[in-house]
């Protein structure tokens, strides 16, 4: 996915820009766009990727939408969703400012996610409006929050969140319910030394799923599912524990500053160092030096 590409088009779309995008962030599998805007018409319009629409919680506005044959006049509440699949002739207009998000994904990708994961059954999204899904907006806040932060951790934080997105539209927004996807063993074990080895050689790095997908020699989405099944953990997971124990061991060596212990381990800022290391050490990194 082309953010530059996806930027322009969301320009060309809607009237004002966004106060927050993931260009910066290098997302692979999903672009996010954030909004402060005005009321205001969107023009008809035909893309070929498919589009997430979530109103803040506090926000909302009488509206009217278009969705192909489908004509819509009614109040946007707080905490809706509108899921319009790739292709659909689209317009809406609002009348009161609106804060959302605007989340867009490639086709393609779900075509992949299904057949590795559904038994290469076909999929057929269909439009939805008025959808109050508290996993959604739980997503949608996550990847916010870390474009707020500067993806403090890098970029498969946010991928892997992605992700899981996309597994849960599958099953919420297609024509068939695809509630049981198929279930997954193990990394084979010298598969999973190989991942291990090169999470702890690129620490500093800022590892992505594709990444360890391709290290593993497979699909981002098996990946994804066999490494937590193997590890019970997700990789963005392990990958920070594994940091803040790099982080434990440097703390140790009065040559290494916060600062340097922090670039050291893969974390952009000491602050983002210090969070992760409360949370799971239970005191500071200065503490831990100094205990």
């Amino acid at each position: 996915m082309q953010p530059n590409v996806l930027e322009n088009l969301s320009r060309q779309i809607i009237p004002a820009p966004p106060v927050l995008t993931s260009k910066e962030a290098g997302w692979q599998n999903v672009f996010l766009a954030y909004y402060q805007h005005p009321g205001a018409e969107v023009h008809q319009h035909n893309i070929p990727f498919h589009i997430l629409e979530v109103i803040d919680p506090t926000s909302s506005s009488d509206h009217e939408r278009r969705l192909d044959n489908k004509f819509l006049s009614y109040k946007l509440r707080g905490s809706e969703t509108c899921f319009c699949p790739a292709h659909t002739n689209h317009w809406t207009s609002w009348q009161e400012q609106l804060n959302f998000t605007v989340l867009v994904f490639e086709p393609k990708l779900f075509t992949q996610l299904a057949t590795e994961t559904l038994n290469g059954k076909q999929i057929e999204f269909i439009p939805q409006w008025q959808i109050f899904d508290p996993v959604i907006q739980t997503i949608t806040s996550v990847l916010k929050a870390d474009l707020d932060a500067g993806c403090p951790t890098g970029r498969l934080y946010g991928e892997s969140f992605a992700m899981a997105l996309m597994t849960h539209l599958i099953k919420r927004f297609t024509i068939s319910n695809f509630d049981n996807f198929q279930h997954y063993g193990e990394l084979p074990k010298h598969k999973l030394k190989t991942v291990l080895d090169y999470i702890q050689a690129n620490l500093a790095e800022d590892i992505t799923l594709e990444n360890l997908a391709e290290v593993a020699g497979i699909s981002q989405f098996y990946f994804a599912r066999l490494f937590k099944k193997s590890m019970q953990l997700p990789p963005h997971q392990y990958i920070i524990r594994q940091r803040i124990e790099l982080a434990k061991q440097l703390l140790h060596k009065p040559e290494y500053n916060i600062t340097e212990v922090a670039l050291e381990c893969g974390f952009a800022h000491p602050t983002h160092l210090s969070r992760h290391f409360r949370r799971l050490v239970g005191m500071s990194p200065s503490d831990f030096r100094n205990s």
